[in-house]
């Protein structure tokens, strides 16, 4: 989910660890709220939510992944520093609380994915375990950019990571380590003429369906999968979006796109009709969206967790870079506004 904007980073040095700060609230007038914000220069990447509503939330910046509660003013607390690494970034339950997330090395001195960098480790929070128990599956050294990582259905061993660079989408068994690329498409490829080589971005999937979002085409997309995780239909384009980063579905099967460096977030119906939903380019509401979930409690499961970089990737003239946030947004009340 890293964009074209990476360049403005060459003033910044990225490398230190997160601190967590407390939580900052947004008026509750608003369909849109900040449930925590980290420091300054801490590019949250991606999220995933835990049954009991806990947030699991990765850092491109560091080589950490955090947990934050959506229903307290507690500091996020650190679930577990990676070693030898530089970035977290896709992440995906694979069986419940037991997650999957994709390890590596993302240079903001060269604005460039380190090739061979890339691991797929596990993460076990079950509450029967006084403490997280984490495990690396496998390296990935033919990998160029892992980026978004999803489960091909639920009880299947395998999960499907893409790669941003080569276009492709990784298949990875969990269990055993085993991994080959299963996808391949120029839907998913970078476009040409740019001066970053980004392609396929996020990754979901949806009844049968891979749904994908192709940042320089400007694309989401889909394409029908077996439980192998193999193509077994045409690839399609489902609606011409923004520049998209990583997106979540509602029980009715509309997707929210996070639009970052773009500052918004799309819905996109099953349908193909697209509609900013907010944000913009001159907003900072969303500033630098990357991805997003829906919460998974009775309290909050028409909430849709947002998480942004803080404008690190690109913010409206005028107006500061902060830190990483975690927004909560009320869609039945975003939508009443359109």
């Amino acid at each position: 989910m890293v964009l074209y904007a990476l360049f403005s980073l060459c003033l910044l040095a990225l490398s230190h660890r997160v601190t967590a700060a407390p939580h900052s609230h947004s008026s509750l007038k608003s369909p849109i709220r900040t449930t925590y914000q980290f420091p300054n220069e801490t590019w949250i990447e991606n999220i995933a939510v835990r049954s009991s509503g806990q947030l699991l939330v990765t850092i491109i910046t560091s080589p950490d992944l955090y947990q934050v509660d959506p229903f307290s003013s507690a500091p996020a607390s650190l679930v577990h520093s990676f070693p030898h690494a530089q970035s977290t970034l896709g992440i995906t339950e694979v069986q419940p609380d037991i997650f999957a997330v994709i390890v590596g090395n993302w240079s903001f001195d060269t604005f460039s994915s380190i090739n061979g960098s890339y691991s797929l480790w596990k993460v076990d929070l079950r509450p029967a375990i006084p403490n997280p128990v984490v495990t690396k599956i496998t390296d990935i050294p033919e990998a160029s950019f892992l980026n978004g990582l999803t489960l091909v259905a639920p009880l299947s061993p395998y999960v499907l990571a893409s790669d941003s660079i080569l276009g492709v989408v990784w298949r990875i068994n969990y269990h055993t380590g085993e991994y080959k690329i299963v996808l391949e498409n120029t839907l998913m490829t970078p476009a040409p003429g740019q001066e970053f080589e980004l392609g396929i971005n996020g990754v979901h999937t949806r009844k049968g369906y891979l749904y994908f979002t192709n940042s320089f085409q400007f694309i989401f997309a889909r394409v029908p999968i077996s439980l192998e995780g193999t193509a077994i239909g045409l690839y399609e384009v489902v609606a011409n979006t923004g520049l998209s980063d990583d997106f979540a579905f509602d029980k009715d099967g509309n997707a929210y796109i996070a639009q970052d460096p773009g500052g918004a977030l799309e819905q996109v119906t099953p349908d193909g009709k697209v509609t900013v939903l907010a944000g913009g380019t001159n907003s900072t509401i969303l500033e630098g969206d990357t991805s997003a979930a829906f919460g998974r409690t009775r309290l909050d499961d028409n909430t849709l967790y947002v998480v942004t970089n803080g404008g690190i990737a690109g913010h409206p003239a005028g107006s500061p870079i902060v830190g990483g946030k975690v927004l909560a947004v009320n869609i039945p009340e975003l939508l009443k506004q359109h």
